[in-house]
């Protein structure tokens, strides 16, 4: 008994030390029936940029890589999202792109305090529905669907990002589901680095259906 008594207790201590990859929150409404879905894009508007020289060029990313990063997503990925969640899907980006635009360079942190960990977040519930309530759209109804980029975080040559994929009633503007995606940044050059972190979050889309 006592045996298993402290397996328990180790196995219960080394499951707190794991990365927490994804955070889901439950649904509150069931998916309304509809064959299309409606793309805000990619939020970038409350992103942390964390990492020693990694992020040491703001003038280009705010709103430049920011703008690149959308329209990367809408030349190489909107089929992919098409295909797997088997709907239609219609842009607009607008509401989101004004959103990035508020974006600046006091979103980098060059050196990273104990809160600066990917584990964490600085996105709250209440955040996330603000910022979907503030997107002005052309759609006025129907089921939209965001990105919203929390970090970006290089350290020790290693890169990584969180993104919260965002379902929402277009015309109540109710956040209907919410999940964390935590995955690696790879390829060759920033953008492609850290686009990476998008094109993982995709597998997260099916999830609410």
């Amino acid at each position: 008994m006592k045996k298993l008594t402290i397996t328990l207790c180790l196995l219960t201590g080394l499951l707190a030390t794991l990365p927490a990859a994804e955070t889901t929150a439950t649904p509150k409404s069931p998916p309304p029936k509809t064959d299309t879905v409606v793309w805000a894009g990619l939020d970038y508007s409350m992103v942390r940029m964390i990492g020693p020289g990694e992020f040491s060029n703001p003038e280009t990313i705010f709103p430049g890589m920011l703008d690149a990063w959308n329209n990367l997503f809408l030349q190489e990925r909107i089929m992919f999202v098409e295909k797997q969640l088997k709907k239609n899907v219609v842009i607009d980006i607008g509401g989101v792109t004004k959103a990035n635009k508020a974006a600046t360079s006091k979103q980098i942190v060059d050196s990273a305090g104990p809160d600066d960990t990917i584990e964490k977040s600085h996105i709250t519930a209440p955040d996330i529905a603000k910022a979907v309530k503030s997107y002005k759209m052309e759609n006025k109804s129907g089921l939209g669907v965001v990105f919203i980029v929390d970090r970006l975080i290089k350290q020790e040559k290693k890169g990584q990002g969180a993104v919260y994929v965002v379902y929402f009633d277009i015309a109540s503007r109710e956040v209907l589901f919410s999940q964390r995606k935590v995955s690696n940044a790879t390829g060759f050059g920033f953008r492609n680095y850290w686009f990476r972190v998008i094109k993982d979050a995709e597998g997260t889309l099916s999830k609410y259906q």
